[in-house]
């Protein structure tokens, strides 16, 4: 990290993040009412457009939202951060080299650490991909979704947009999921989910619809 940085949102697994690169981080948004966790800096200012344009103007940061809700990332990326909203792949987690060169035509992607992304895998704007996930051969994940901490997602898997993939869950090679899907924590899912469904347990049955 050699440039000032920010973050839209809490999230603890940052915090050490924040330590390693005091000298660049800035501050971070959020609407709750919370102590910044580097103690010399204050927060910046509950999503306020004006304080952004403040920070922007004197800083240029980088901004990494590490909000969970992918339609959330895409609204305040669309509405305030545009052009600083950048990629952050931590150093702990490991990115084929075909996939590190299709990821860098993107925007707002996070890899956390231990997360291993095999090779020829697509990944949207805005994905966020949690701690200690595995992503094999040639899966596609659609812009703005979610993969939770210590998912497995097998090889040819094509994930749509805005959907979340809960934590510890696998899904099988050459599985399809739609758009604004949910797959509920612990899942193992073995055949396709179409478009707006939340499925869950072991079998992934389908639970509702997710509107």
């Amino acid at each position: 990290m050699n440039k000032n940085f920010c973050l839209v949102g809490i999230d603890g697994d940052f915090e050490d993040l924040i330590e390693n690169y005091k000298n660049h981080y800035i501050g971070f948004f959020s609407s709750k009412k919370t102590k910044s966790y580097n103690n010399k800096k204050k927060k910046l200012g509950n999503e306020n457009l004006q304080d952004w344009k403040r920070i922007k103007k004197k800083f240029n940061p980088k901004v990494f939202i590490t909000i969970d809700d992918g339609h959330q990332r895409e609204f305040l990326y669309k509405k305030i951060y545009k052009n600083n909203y950048s990629n952050l792949i931590f150093e702990k987690s490991f990115v084929s080299k075909s996939s590190r060169l299709l990821l860098n035509k993107k925007r707002g992607i996070i890899i956390q650490n231990f997360s291993t992304i095999m090779p020829n895998v697509r990944i949207g704007d805005g994905v966020k991909i949690n701690i200690n996930s595995q992503i094999h051969h040639d899966t596609i994940i659609g812009k703005f979704s979610t993969v939770a901490p210590a998912c497995v997602i097998l090889g040819n898997v094509k994930i749509g947009k805005y959907s979340y993939i809960g934590a510890n869950s696998t899904i099988k090679q050459n599985i399809k999921i739609g758009n604004n899907c949910i797959v509920g924590a612990g899942s193992v899912v073995t055949k396709d989910v179409k478009n707006n469904n939340v499925v869950v347990s072991s079998q992934a049955k389908i639970l509702r619809k997710n509107t």
